[in-house]
């Protein structure tokens, strides 16, 4: 089982590349309310490419922290260990660019804050466990829950995003996988006084000194990996991105689904990979996120990736 100790999120999208001047009002036409935030994305994509996914986190009582409650149980998620708090659930405003499907977001952190790892019972982790965690989280309660699910011996994988709070080597030493864009990289890659110009070179650094997979994406390029001293290529479908927002969510709930079935991670990578790419192709975060039937139909007509 796959255990997600993550963020809830309600996304408001605005297809709008800039902000209005100072003091000034900008009026569009319309906008996009979706249940959100990196934790429930990834939750949400590891079910929806085939595994049994638990989430662990917190919400406001109000009718958006219900709302998004409702949608985790709607995409098969086991609800169990959510709690509610007296106040806001998190909220992010995105502004998407129409001409290349890049964005801009401002998150306010709310309910997330009062997520503890202890909400997470002994009895939910053993050798069979794949934990799921990202950076939105107190790094603290993350890296305390890390430690306990390594020492019982399951697997886990931290999908670094955003990078705003410092990695302990400890972490880094009790992680198995580590998921990160280019950004992500040269964070973690400058904390340590790596060299974060060659991301091919930083991934096999961070996996020679911390023994963890490292996995660095690329975008357009696909992403590199570097693995028990190995270090492979995946490059990325060529698809016409019309919004990014989810890509690096359905990548990294794919990875984990696909090490949750006993795969290698050279295809857990080339799923994850194929599940991103598609991703971009739809407008939303959740409501791009493929399932499993639509990676497996891109793979027979003929996705090809290769490692180089």
């Amino acid at each position: 089982m796959i255990i997600v100790f993550g963020s809830n999120v309600l996304d408001l999208f605005f297809q709008q590349a800039d902000l209005p001047p100072k003091d000034k009002a900008l009026f569009i036409d319309n906008h996009v309310e979706a249940p959100g935030g990196k934790g429930a994305n990834q939750a949400i994509a590891a079910a929806r490419a085939g595994s049994k996914v638990r989430f662990y986190g917190a919400l406001g009582e109000g009718g958006h922290g219900r709302q998004m409650y409702k949608n985790l149980a709607k995409n098969n998620i086991d609800i169990s260990g959510i709690r509610f708090f007296d106040m806001p659930s998190g909220l992010a405003t995105i502004f998407v660019d129409e001409k290349d499907g890049t964005h801009r977001i401002v998150v306010s952190q709310g309910a997330n804050l009062m997520a503890k790892q202890d909400f997470v019972p002994d009895s939910d982790i053993d050798e069979d466990t794949i934990l799921l965690v990202q950076g939105e989280l107190a790094i603290e309660e993350t890296e305390k829950l890390i430690k306990r699910v390594k020492e019982k011996g399951g697997k886990t994988v931290m999908n670094f995003a955003p990078a705003i709070q410092p990695l302990s080597e400890e972490l880094l030493r009790n992680l198995n996988v580590l998921v990160l864009n280019e950004y992500e990289a040269e964070a973690v890659g400058n904390q340590y006084s790596m060299d974060v110009s060659d991301k091919k070179q930083l991934a096999k650094d961070l996996n020679d000194r911390f023994d963890l997979t490292t996995i660095i994406t690329l975008g357009p390029d696909g992403a590199v990996t570097a693995a028990k001293g190995n270090v492979f290529e995946t490059p990325a479908l060529k698809v016409k991105p019309i919004d990014t927002v989810g890509a690096g969510d359905a990548f990294t709930g794919y990875i984990c689904a696909a090490l949750d079935r006993g795969e290698t991670i050279e295809t857990a990578v080339y799923e994850a990979i194929i599940a991103g790419s598609i991703t971009c192709t739809k407008i939303g975060a959740q409501t791009a996120l493929p399932y499993k039937e639509d990676v497996i139909q891109t793979i027979k007509n003929g996705a090809k990736t290769q490692a180089l």
